[in-house]
């Protein structure tokens, strides 16, 4: 009998209205109640324009996570946004980041909560806020069915409660208390609207959940937009409601504005009334922090950025009771560290950072490609309303002081330093922001190219058989390079001249060579010399104008005390946009075994694509060896195994076998396999931004191997010698237009 096919699926529970009730509750919970007061106090009137501008900025973020959503449904949201566009190490500082101003907003709520509490009794408001916490860490440790429930019921009442505040109090507002409008200075409503950011923190929770939402393509959009405007309009109306009713000054002088006016013009029902909803909104605030406590460690664990431990589920209750308890002491001690507006600018900080990702985020996934995203919903104003949010939002960041922004410093670094030491190399997504923006995202894949030209710079006779019989292997065309180093005293054209008049006998001997290799039927050859100052700049200007697809070059090494390939080759690393390959060794007669060391990267995966190249031309068996460390788990050494044998198995006309070797060090592996091969081929292992393999595998491979070896490196597109090069080639040209600009002038 066959066995029974089985599948897993994750419940998609939130209809629309939950999810825009999750969205608007954490945004107008605890800072609507709080927050005017605090605003009035610091821009007067001008705090209306402050929510009005905090909101156009969260408005224009929600429309480009709205496209991110339903592109990326899945939990974690902002930071698996951010991290599957820029990659694991911006994954790391905003999950990070992400989760502490989640923290920093329940705190501010809890003192919020506290502040609203002593209407009704008055005691310390650290001690209420701190047992509040405690009993809300608590309830969510043990997993209260009733935590989550609460939300929509909390979001009825409160838009309930204060539709009604705003109707009755709306006949109370003069239009005489509006005036002046700006009393502190225009400067006054940026640095607020930096204050009262944190109120907008909800989306950032809301994208959290957006893989437990229904019908995510329509759900989604709706719920980010409709969330975002609802929280606007009503903290712009709250707003002017407590700087437009007269005689509780402004709300400058209380923490508890709205609580303030009900009293004065309902007495003590209305006071009752909003102190209710204010309890109710703090509580859920504070409430549903610890809630989803556990959705960004649980997305990044997932993601191998943090230990699993951090999500472990209690086998009693049920619950992520370590991330749990991890955030409920936080937001516990940040009480007695801060104070409720450093709280509130602690938190916007980092948020307004993550609008700013937000935005870019979208602006590079329009313009490059992404494996599987595919958004249903596509920004109408695309890319206006991308500008609207990053600028608004780095407008804000150096308002806000200098503390916050030490914060946000010091959470970049630590999120960089978390990457670097716990989660460089086996964090998700492999790929960074370079690969995206180079469209080079996913497994690496060499196109078959047709016409390949290949430069060959020579400096040894003994040498350049080997070299050209390597290009005539791997490309279709061959220019022969001989460079002539003229001294800088000399001019370029005097050498020449002396040159055709001395014949050089260098020269002609490689000329000879060149004239006498039997080339393979078919391919174009030419031989060029070159008159420069530099060897390593005609090397690099030669490849331009000539189009290359591929320089192959000699090893060469100036001391051999040191670990060098020589000047010529590191200058040649730092400024070639070409791809690169050195031969260490002399390519033997015949080639019967090809060793390629692979390990998925790119410069591996063009290793082997030119090992099948010189396996076709010289009938040679390929054999693909990849390290592993022998601690690895059994399930990562079987998925190698797999891939190294779907690698075999993709070339008919060519034989390729591949082993597995489980060793510590993979320099002594990679000699080991090397004894018996002809040619080993090992790609460069260096990072984006190293300019040389200096230090690296490929070169301690290659100087201690007795056989030859070929070291790979592809060009990309953004790395330091290409910045380098562009960065000379602008100084270059701007000097040649500066010169040719004072000989005008010096002429006429």
């Amino acid at each position: 009998m066959d066995g029974i096919e089985t599948k897993e699926r994750l419940g998609r529970s939130l209809g629309f209205f939950s999810t825009f009730a999750i969205g608007t509750g954490t945004m107008i919970g605890a800072g609507i109640f709080i927050l005017p007061g605090i605003a009035s106090a610091n821009a007067g009137a001008g705090a209306i324009f402050s929510f009005l501008i905090g909101g156009i900025i969260s408005i224009a973020t929600a429309i480009s996570m709205a496209e991110l959503a339903t592109g990326m449904p899945m939990a974690g949201g902002s930071y698996y946004y951010i991290s599957r566009t820029m990659g694991a190490a911006f994954g790391a500082i905003i999950g990070l980041g992400s989760w502490l101003a989640l923290i920093f907003k329940g705190t501010f709520a809890l003192i919020g909560l506290a502040e609203y509490f002593q209407v009704f009794y008055s005691s310390s408001i650290y001690f209420v806020a701190a047992v509040s916490g405690l009993i809300l860490l608590v309830l969510n440790y043990r997993g209260s069915k009733s935590s989550g429930s609460l939300q929509n019921i909390t979001v009825i009442l409160l838009l309930a409660i204060l539709t009604i505040f705003l109707v009755k109090v709306s006949s109370f507002v003069e239009p005489d208390n509006f005036s002046p409008i700006v009393p502190y200075g225009s400067a006054s409503i940026l640095t607020t609207t930096g204050i009262i950011f944190i109120s907008y923190l909800g989306l950032a929770e809301l994208a959290a959940i957006s893989e437990e939402v229904k019908n995510p393509s329509k759900n989604l959009p709706r719920a980010f937009i409709a969330s975002a405007v609802v929280v606007t309009v009503f903290y712009v109306l709250i707003m002017v409601a407590v700087v437009g009713v007269p005689g509780i000054g402004g709300g400058s002088a209380t923490v508890t504005p709205l609580a303030d006016i009900a009293d004065m013009i309902y007495g003590e029902t209305g006071r009752f009334l909003l102190v209710f909803a204010a309890l109710l909104a703090t509580l859920s605030t504070a409430n549903g922090t610890i809630l989803s406590s556990s959705r960004f460690p649980f997305a990044m664990s997932r993601d191998a950025l943090m230990p699993q431990w951090l999500v472990e589920i209690h086998k009693k209750y049920e619950t992520p009771y370590n991330s749990i308890l991890i955030t409920g002491l936080i937001m516990v001690l940040l009480l007695f560290l801060f104070d409720i507006e450093e709280l509130a600018k602690l938190g916007g900080t980092f948020n307004i950072l993550i609008y700013v990702l937000l935005n870019v985020a979208v602006i590079i996934l329009r313009k490059r490609t992404l494996p599987g995203y595919e958004p249903t919903f596509r920004d109408p104003f695309y890319p206006l309303t991308q500008v609207i949010g990053i600028a608004g939002s780095l407008i804000l960041l150096p308002l806000l002081g200098a503390l916050p922004l030490l914060f946000a410093f010091s959470l970049i670094a630590l999120g960089a330093w978390w990457h670097w030491f716990y989660a460089r190399g086996k964090a998700t997504p492999r790929y960074n922001l370079f690969d995206l923006l180079e469209n080079n995202v996913g497994s690496p894949v060499i196109k078959p190219e047709q016409g390949v030209k290949v430069l060959i710079p020579i400096s040894n006779v003994k040498n350049e058989h080997g070299l050209l019989r390597l290009a005539d292997c791997l490309g279709d065309e061959i220019v022969v390079l001989h460079v002539i180093r003229v001294p800088e005293q000399t001019d370029l054209i005097f050498a020449q001249k002396a040159f055709h008049e001395k014949k050089i006998e260098m020269d002609s001997l490689f000329k000879k060579e060149f004239e006498k290799f039997p080339v393979i039927f078919g391919h174009k050859r030419r031989y060029i010399t070159a008159f420069d100052h530099s060897v390593s700049n005609s090397i690099v200007e030669q490849a331009e104008i000539e189009n290359v697809g591929l320089v192959i070059m000699g090893w060469h090494e100036s001391n051999r005390l040191k670990y060098s390939l020589g000047d010529v080759t590191n200058d040649v690393l730092s400024a070639l946009k070409r791809h690169i390959v050195l031969l260490k060794g002399d390519i033997p007669s015949e080639i019967n075994k090809i060793v390629v060391a692979y390990n998925g990267k790119d410069n591996s995966v063009y290793s082997l694509h030119l090992a099948k190249k010189l396996a076709v031309n010289t009938g040679a068996k390929i054999e693909i060896i990849t390290i592993v460390n022998p601690d690895k788990d059994t399930e990562r050494k079987k998925e190698i195994a797999e891939k190294l044998n779907d690698l075999c198995e993709s070339e008919e006309n060519i034989f390729i076998s591949s082993k597995m070797l489980e060793r510590y060090s993979a320099e002594d592996a990679i000699l080991e396999a090397s004894i018996d091969s002809d040619l080993t081929i090992i790609g460069d292992s260096s990072q984006r931004f190293k300019i040389s393999f200096l230090g690296t595998l490929p070169q301690r491979v290659a100087r201690h191997s007795k056989n030859p070896v070929l070291v790979v490196k592809m060009s990309k597109p953004i790395s330091k010698q290409n910045i380098i090069y562009v960065t000379k080639k602008y100084i270059s040209n701007k000097s040649i237009k500066m010169y040719n600009k004072s000989k005008k002038l010096f002429e006429s």
